[in-house]
């Protein structure tokens, strides 16, 4: 009876982990991909400090994506180079960049954007994004974005690889629809 109750147990350890991960790695990553990036999906099942958050901020993270893949495509970066860079970037690199930002007078997106360059190193030139990033990210926007990381930091609520794994999944749904739309627009003037 013990040993049936020990395989039960341990059954159900790995069910539970297998279903966290699964959560945290894909259903979280794809609804929360989902609602930044319709304007019409309200969220249902997101604590309220995230709910606000994400309808506050979809608007311009939708535009700051919509212009990292018009880049991508016209310099011939793939959408593989752009997730490895997202895959490759260290919890303590992120930490690093947030502390020597935290420790500077921010003055300008520029001066932010070289701390960054600084920190995150990728195989395809990051100079290409710096005209995007000075016009999507003022420096009252940074400012808001450091206190929530700093905060973010302190309370862990979302883990660093659910973070990251939003972020590609934003990439790989907004890639769909931009190649997408790019092949009706070429086949419109064939």
């Amino acid at each position: 009876m013990k040993r049936k109750l020990g395989w039960f147990l341990v059954a159900l350890f790995i069910i539970a982990g297998l279903g966290y991960l699964g959560y945290t790695k894909l259903l979280l990553p794809r609804y929360v991909a989902k609602i930044i990036m319709d304007e019409e999906t309200t969220p249902k099942y997101l604590p309220n400090r995230y709910e606000k958050r994400l309808v506050k901020s979809r608007r311009r993270i939708n535009s700051g994506v919509d212009s990292v893949l018009v880049i991508i495509h016209r310099k011939n970066i793939s959408l593989d180079q752009l997730l490895k860079a997202i895959d490759e970037v260290k919890e303590e690199q992120a930490y690093s960049f947030l502390d020597e930002l935290n420790s500077t007078t921010i003055v300008s997106s520029d001066q932010v954007f070289d701390i960054g360059k600084k920190h995150f190193k990728t195989d395809f030139d990051i100079e290409l994004f710096r005209d995007v990033f000075q016009k999507k990210a003022q420096v009252q926007v940074i400012k808001r974005g450091l206190i929530l990381a700093n905060k973010q930091r302190e309370n862990q609520d979302m883990s660093p690889e659910t973070i990251r794994a939003v972020a590609k999944q934003i990439l790989i749904e907004k890639e769909k629809k931009f190649t997408g739309l790019n092949l009706s627009k070429d086949e419109s003037t064939d």
